[in-house]
């Protein structure tokens, strides 16, 4: 299990070297293997979400999750990704368990986001469901899913 300590998981800013540290860790993991890249519009269309990252004691991201404000009371989870290295170890439920509680302080009562259909189980044991049927999404099998907070 991971325990963390709370300096490790924070904010980081658009276009920051926080951020730019995990634009490279979803490029290794969420994009490479699908042959695709990002395009400076992808940056773009990222600078009014919200990111939160978990740091190594050394600055190395080993995780981070963006909201997109969808309304008053809503974020969309994107970009969910854990470092590979440190996958299976808790890391991934601790970044999600730490995104609802700041979501809370905000006002947020509901979060969704697609989720790969091979994380569904994992999402499900947090408590998020499944909203409609299967979809593909840049080429792989995905799934809607929410939870109200």
């Amino acid at each position: 299990m991971s325990s963390l300590s709370e300096k490790n998981k924070r904010f980081y800013s658009w276009n920051s070297a926080e951020y730019w540290k995990a634009v490279e860790l979803r490029r290794i993991v969420l994009r490479f293997p699908l042959g695709k890249n990002y395009v400076q519009e992808d940056f773009d269309a990222e600078e009014n979400e919200l990111f939160f990252g978990c740091f190594s004691d050394h600055e190395h991201c080993l995780s981070s999750i963006s909201a997109k404000k969808l309304d008053a009371t809503t974020w969309k989870m994107r970009q969910f990704v854990v470092h590979p290295s440190f996958q299976k170890c808790g890391i991934g439920k601790e970044m999600v368990t730490f995104y609802e509680f700041e979501a809370r302080t905000k006002g947020i009562n509901k979060i969704e986001f697609h989720a790969r259909k091979t994380a569904v189980k994992f999402y499900q044991k947090l408590g998020y469901h499944l909203e409609g049927e299967e979809f593909l999404e840049v080429g792989i099998p995905h799934f809607k899913m929410k939870k109200t907070l």
